[in-house]
């Protein structure tokens, strides 16, 4: 009979799984990824063992099944708390204080923008979770993400607000990052789907929760929206941060490693390599997370993307010195970057080794999802503000209604994975199922906007990305040993995000050209110029408009919004093509499908598939 999960699985070398359990999509991928690179088996012993020995020590510094490893699972969910409780939140106010500075329009460039800084971060965290440990890396995140809210509640300029979402995007990422490579470090591949669903699930709570506080606040309160939270978050994570570091000097004394060292520590314990001054690890840092590569392809991008979204504003639009100046140089610096990347860094960002045919697949579908999901969500908040007579409480739930599906058909996807044992059929019906929620939102916006066809519409999406989001979590960590875990989530977000800043550009960009034009068309006999740009900057002054002059308004938005929706819902066909193509492994009592380790307190789970899969062979003869 199969063992109840719990939360202090580890890790362990000495489990095996018999090789009958194997399918054989997992032998084609094993297969592919040797082909790609071939790595010394001493050198891939050398960098596994200290991690998993680092996981290993939890049960010895902790004490299995303690209430001290017990107080550190509930303060990591109290982080995932109080952060979920800040994006139901902010989301809201996002659009809300950009129109404070009538700069609305300005929404995709600071999207992109955000969306570049989000993706060349996560490696760096990922290194200093790897290199340095833990908790230092929970508090490089906190350090961004107070300074950021602080930079944006006070802010008093469109310039600051942008410049504070930048900041917070490296903390909340971190935040993001350092948990889910926790949750992958203690979970085996069969409960790996239900366990980050479960590291979601404040969000169903808070996303009503939000409502009720957006609502106290008001649309002049957002300042307050963005600020409280650089009390409650920090206050929140001070207990996981405090059990982390008292766990790291327990392990010292006992002579162990804990969860919170780093691979370098766990490296000189060993004896396999010498200690080294600060500023030497801090240059090995740079170094190993190829520092100067992630800043090549940070400003390439920028330089590439951000005329996308100023064009309307400049000087001639495209023809521009500046935007061309910007176009051409952006793209030397790409070139610049991959030529870095094959001939000349020792540590590339992207490493061959974990390009399997899985992985590719997974990043191909998340990439598609968010380039398709910023398209036509930058600025879906904004037009249901303007299309909908609903009240602020109101209107946050709606906002999170998406968040609350994701959250909660998450842990759905998780309980599929579990019983069924595989992702793959999961992951391409949630496609499917969100190609017809992209569907219906299309049609909404051509027949007037009804109420009910916007709910299903989120219900759906919310529903296929869930188990699209889910399948991809669980497919490219099964497909990498758990030395390359990390590196491999934090390249998945890395390169997502980069799709989504790229959406998040060519919204900005239809938005800039078609919504003028169409309240010039709509408004231009009855307001002036004036008036209509001073609609087209404030979502507030937008739905403040009197009957007659607000159905212009309306009819404006959704002829809009159909120039991003439309492509939006063509690019989800692409990525189901992928989803068909994905491997599709045994989700078992590993910690991933490359390597035979199944994770402690899941033994029996293995002994069990084990004599399962005997007793099928011997029936067959």
């Amino acid at each position: 009979m199969a063992t109840r999960p719990t939360a202090l699985a580890v890790t362990s070398p000495l489990a095996a799984v018999p090789g009958s359990r194997i399918s054989d999509d997992y032998k084609d991928d094993v297969k592919s990824a040797h082909d790609v690179e071939t790595q010394p088996q001493e050198v891939v012993k050398q960098e596994e063992d200290p991690g998993v020995a680092r996981i290993e020590a939890l049960y010895r510094v902790f004490g299995s099944g303690g209430a001290k490893i017990w107080t550190l699972y509930i303060s990591i969910l109290l982080i995932c708390y109080a952060t979920s409780l800040d994006s139901s939140v902010a989301y809201t106010f996002y659009a809300i204080a950009t129109s404070a500075f009538s700069a609305h329009s300005l929404l995709g460039a600071i999207d992109v923008a955000v969306s570049i800084m989000g993706s060349v971060c996560r490696p760096f965290i990922a290194k200093i979770a790897d290199h340095v440990s833990r908790p230092w890396a929970y508090l490089f995140s906190l350090f961004f993400y107070v300074l950021g809210y602080i930079i944006i509640a006070s802010s008093k300029t469109v310039n600051a607000f942008a410049a504070g979402q930048v900041i917070y995007k490296v903390g909340n990422v971190g935040l993001d990052l350092v948990t889910t490579i926790i949750i992958g470090d203690v979970s085996p591949l069969e409960w790996r789907g239900l366990f980050q669903g479960l590291a979601s699930a404040p969000w169903i709570i808070n996303s009503f929760v939000a409502g009720y506080i957006t609502a106290d606040l008001g649309t002049g309160g957002w300042r307050w929206g963005y600020g409280m939270f650089c009390i409650i978050v920090p206050a929140c994570m001070a207990p996981a941060l405090m059990i982390l570091f008292w766990a790291d000097l327990k392990a010292k004394k006992l002579g162990e490693l804990s969860l919170a060292a780093s691979d370098y520590t766990a490296r000189v314990r060993a004896g396999t390599e010498e200690r080294k001054s600060w500023h030497r690890l801090v240059w090995d840092m740079l170094v190993v997370i190829d520092a100067f590569g992630l800043v090549l392809l940070g400003v390439g991008f920028s330089l590439v993307l951000l005329p996308f979204t100023l064009y309307t504003t400049a000087k001639d639009g495209w023809r521009n010195p500046s935007l061309i100046a910007m176009f051409v140089v952006g793209g030397i610096v790409l070139i610049a970057y991959t030529y870095w990347e094959i001939y000349v860094t020792a540590h590339p960002i992207m490493p061959k080794r974990i390009w399997n045919r899985t992985f590719i697949m997974c990043v191909i579908i998340d990439a598609l999802y968010y380039f398709g999901g910023y398209l036509g969500d930058t600025y879906f908040s904004s037009w249901v503000y303007v299309v909908k007579d609903w009240s602020f409480r109101d209107y946050t739930f709606f906002n999170n209604t998406l968040t609350v599906g994701l959250c909660f058909f998450g842990i759905v996807a998780g309980l599929l994975m579990r019983i069924t044992h595989r992702y793959k059929y999961i992951q391409v019906t949630g496609l499917c199922i969100r190609s017809l929620g992209l569907g219906l939102r299309l049609h909404t916006s051509i027949k007037g906007n009804p109420t009910a066809e916007l709910v299903m519409t989120q219900i759906l999406i919310s529903m296929g990305g869930a188990f699209s989001v889910v399948g991809s979590q669980v497919a490219s960590q099964a497909s990498v040993p758990h030395t390359d875990m990390a590196t491999a989530i934090s390249l998945l977000g890395m390169l997502t995000n980069l799709g989504g800043a790229i959406g998040s550009a060519v919204a900005a960009a239809v938005w800039g050209h078609e919504m003028p034009k169409n309240l010039t068309k709509e408004l231009g006999g009855i307001l002036s110029a004036e008036q209509i740009e001073a609609i087209y900057g404030s979502i507030t002054t937008a739905r403040d408009q009197p009957d007659n002059i607000r159905t212009g308004v309306i009819k404006a938005y959704n002829d809009t919004v159909f120039r991003l929706y439309l492509p939006a819902l063509f690019i989800s066909f692409v990525a189901i093509i992928a989803g068909l193509l994905a491997s599709n492994f045994h989700l078992d009592s590993r910690q991933n499908a490359i390597e035979d380790k199944v994770v402690i307190g899941f033994e029996n789970d293995a002994d069990h598939a084990s004599e399962k899969t005997e007793k099928e062979k011997h029936t067959s003869d």
